[in-house]
């Protein structure tokens, strides 16, 4: 990621698929609704603290990688929807060999 606009983008998608609304991250977090919609808007640029928060409230970790394995990882990484995709297909696999 190099752009808050990019940052936001994943956190507003982790958000979604954990289904958590800005208030009970609010209350589970101890930040305002203010600050958690300008992070997760893109329209502010967070403390890192603040960041660290969110992520762990979403399921992520910030990491810092070197350059190259960030751009390594990314140009290899499956998207989540694939990894998900290949999940269910292992379990159906299993499933009719029972």
């Amino acid at each position: 990621m190099k752009t808050l606009g990019e940052l936001s983008s994943v956190l507003r998608q982790a958000k979604q698929r954990l289904a958590l609304s800005v208030i009970a991250m609010t209350r589970d977090s101890g930040l305002t609704a203010v600050t958690i919609r300008g992070v997760l808007s893109g329209k502010s640029d967070p403390r890192l603290s603040t960041l660290m928060t969110i992520a762990d409230q979403l399921g992520l970790e910030v990491a810092l990688l070197p350059k190259a394995m960030a751009s390594s990882i990314a140009a290899q990484a499956p998207a989540e929807d694939e990894i998900q995709s290949l999940v269910a297909a292992a379990l159906a696999r299993q499933g009719k060999q029972k």
